[in-house]
């Protein structure tokens, strides 16, 4: 059904040739089948018009495949536009107002709000540790990726890594940092209810009155994932700190819990960051609580085109109001521009009669781009079911970044306006959601008198996924709108990749996800089950694991391998703990689970191997041939599998040099888990192999 539907694939020659074959089956008296009879003609008129009712009833549009599936509980994901972190290339001591474009090519990106770019920046890191203090400044030479670990080896609760930083800082602004960390692939995405903790961290910064705690959003997960770190200062001013060799005003991250499954790594630290997002916006209202003056800092002032409406009685409607040009009484405004780019209005009551009250978002001001400007108008609401208005030029629209301005006649002969936002469900207002796939505005209801003309109030548009943009992005300033083939010379540079970008999904997309949701298990069956809910636990390193089933028992016995930096690691407490709580979901309620630390096994070989003469470095790549052969804990292979004499023994008489292997022998270490099978060696189901003893004897030939 969600793919097509063909209930009759006949022709309209094989149409008509049936209803004629029919006729006789009704009656007697027509005998004339000759295309002249009108009789004929109709059934003609009526086999084509079968057929195009036919080709509708076949046709499944998104639309219908939409429905289907929303019956199902699936609806499309929302558009997102993604977020980056960026440093000016020149410094700063500049303030940049909401909405100012950033490009990369034909994307674009914006500040969301005013943002002052205060010129500080990181010039000293390092971690206190054991007693001992470690100098780690050179992680601050982004694209050195410098590799360190930064709480040692071996972290412990009270370790700390200071960040030393130059600039003046002021009381509760925000410093965004971003960390390049090393070995992330190892790790799975965290859950977003950030359950799981490797440790617990306090930001503080330093002040006249000692170090005073501060608040930070970590995307690091605790320096485990590369990502942003927002820390916001408190109400206490900050102030230089002496503890170092290093001077400034300095920030300090304090270990209070750590239990590490890999110590944290890191290869890049940046500061003096600020944040924009992957947005265009086109239209953008401004609202404010009534009063004599207002103040709109946004760079869509640039371009001129703006709209002034005021509320003048609680939960009325909105009025428009226009500029002053001396002509007395009315609903006027007057406009001051400052330097800086902010636009004051004033409202004069007393001078033209009219003015907004003091009551929240009584001043609604509207500001259009050069494009938007002219096809603002989108339409006229008449409120039959489910009309739809197509938001010309207007390609993936962000739902949080969209409103309308409707419009309608008031009973006194005045016109007033509405801002609503989609679905809006208030029984006397317009109720309409925004697809951003098509691009289209559909009206569900029309509580409003009458037809309503709608005007676009806010717009802003998005590229979705493409907006994550990979690590190393230069971004440079949006020349003016009026002189746009003048460049400005100022750039940005990400040191980190853009995220959150999503696109808003494909009726074909979401069907691929109920199909995927539909093969998904919600109870662990096979042994395979149990291995993929384990290899996916999020937050985790998880290298290697493998189900056995013991159905006599009724239990499943799983071997786990993590990743970390040991060459032979045990699975820690904290992942038997979030595995072993993983499990539970999955498992059959008689079903018992049991985890198992993975056995490292030594092979020991016996070699005796002719290479040709004048052949160098015989032994050193032998030997390393050997231990990479028999390397079951870094490689690909898995628990329990079994080592093939003939497959060694190929592979090391077909090495370059080799003559001929005279003898070969390979036997596990005493009370290993494994046993010999004629020359194989067959591991046990929670053993992985790796050299042991090498005893290697090599003579050499004269050339062939």
């Amino acid at each position: 059904m969600l793919h097509s539907i063909k209930l009759n694939d006949q022709d309209y020659e094989q149409l008509l040739g049936e209803a004629l074959a029919r006729i006789p089956l009704y009656t007697n008296e027509w005998t004339n089948f000759n295309v002249s009879d009108p009789g004929v003609t109709i059934l003609e008129n009526l086999s084509s018009f079968s057929l195009l009712q036919q080709s509708l009833l076949d046709e499944v549009t998104d639309e219908l495949r939409f429905k289907l599936l929303g019956l199902l509980g699936f609806h499309p994901s929302d558009i997102r536009a993604a977020r980056l972190l960026v440093a000016p290339e020149n410094g700063g001591g500049r303030t940049l107002p909401a909405q100012e474009k950033l490009l990369l090519g034909s994307m674009c990106f914006e500040t969301r709000e005013k943002t002052e770019l205060i010129a500080w920046s990181v010039v000293g890191v390092l971690c206190s540790s054991g007693g001992k203090t470690r100098d780690l400044t050179y992680l601050l030479q982004y694209g050195a990726h410098a590799s360190v670990q930064l709480f040692g080896a071996l972290p412990q609760p009270g370790d700390a890594v200071y960040f030393i930083l130059s600039g003046e800082l002021h009381t509760g602004m925000t410093l965004h940092f971003y960390a390049g960390i090393e070995n992330e692939s190892w790790r799975n995405p965290f859950d977003a209810d950030d359950s799981l903790s490797f440790a617990r961290m306090r930001w503080q910064y330093y002040t006249a009155d000692g170090w005073m705690d501060a608040s930070c959003e970590d995307e690091t997960h605790g320096f485990l994932l590369s990502g942003a770190l927002h820390l916001t200062l408190g109400q206490t001013a900050p102030a230089a700190w002496d503890g170092f060799s290093v001077q400034g005003n300095a920030v300090r991250c304090v270990l209070e819990q750590a239990e590490y499954d890999i110590a944290p790594r890191v290869r890049s630290l940046v500061g003096g960051l600020f944040e924009v997002e992957q947005r265009d916006t086109h239209a953008a209202s401004f609202r404010f609580a009534g009063a004599d003056e207002i103040r709109i800092q946004s760079a869509m002032t640039r371009f001129e085109n703006l709209f002034v409406y005021c509320r003048e009685d609680k939960d009325g409607p909105y009025f428009r109001y226009e500029q002053d040009r001396g002509e007395g009484k009315g609903r006027f405004y007057l406009r001051q521009d400052e330097p800086d780019g902010t636009v004051v209005l004033h409202f004069d009551r007393a001078r033209f009669g009219f003015g907004p009250d003091a009551g929240p978002d009584a001043v609604c001001a509207v500001c259009y781009d050069l494009d938007t400007l002219h096809r603002r108008w989108l339409g006229t609401a008449y409120g039959y079911e489910d009309q739809q208005i197509e938001l010309t030029d207007l390609d993936a629209v962000l739902l949080d970044g969209f409103s309308v301005l409707a419009e309608l006649p008031l009973p006194d002969g005045q016109t007033g306006y509405y801002r609503i936002e989609p679905n809006d469900r208030r029984e006397n207002s317009l109720n309409y959601t925004v697809e951003a796939s098509d691009s289209t505005l559909h009206i569900l209801h029309n509580g409003m008198s009458g037809a309503v003309r709608l005007y676009l109030c806010d717009a802003a548009t998005t590229a979705g996924e493409a907006g994550n943009l990979r690590a190393g992005a230069r971004l440079n300033a949006a020349p003016d709108p009026y002189f746009p083939d003048e460049p400005t010379g100022v750039f940005y540079t990400a040191p980190g990749r853009g995220v959150g970008g999503r696109s808003s999904e494909t009726a074909e997309q979401l069907r691929r996800r109920l199909i995927e949701a539909l093969r998904s298990r919600s109870s662990a069956v096979s042994e395979a089950d149990y291995e993929q809910a384990v290899r996916t636990t999020p937050g985790l390193c998880i290298h290697k694991v493998r189900a056995v089933a013991d159905e006599q028992h009724n239990l499943v016995r799983l071997t786990i391998k993590c990743y970390t930096e040991d060459d032979r690691p045990t699975l820690p407490d904290c992942y038997v703990k979030n595995i072993t709580q993983r499990l539970e979901q999955y498992r059959m309620i008689a079903t018992r689970i049991e985890l198992r630390q993975p056995q490292y096994v030594p092979i020991d070989v016996t070699a005796v191997v002719h290479v040709r003469k004048y052949y160098e470095n015989a032994r050193a790549e032998l030997e390393e041939m050997l231990r990479r052969e028999l390397d079951y804990i870094h490689s690909e292979h898995t628990f329990g599998e079994t080592i093939r004499f003939t497959e060694l023994y190929r592979k090391l008489e077909t090495q370059p040099g080799v003559d001929s292997v005279y003898l070969l022998s390979m036997h596990p270490a005493p009370g290993a888990d494994a046993v010999m099978q004629g020359a194989d060696i067959v591991l046990g189901e929670s053993s992985l192999c790796h050299l042991g003893k090498l005893t290697l004897e090599i003579n050499t030939s004269l050339a062939r």
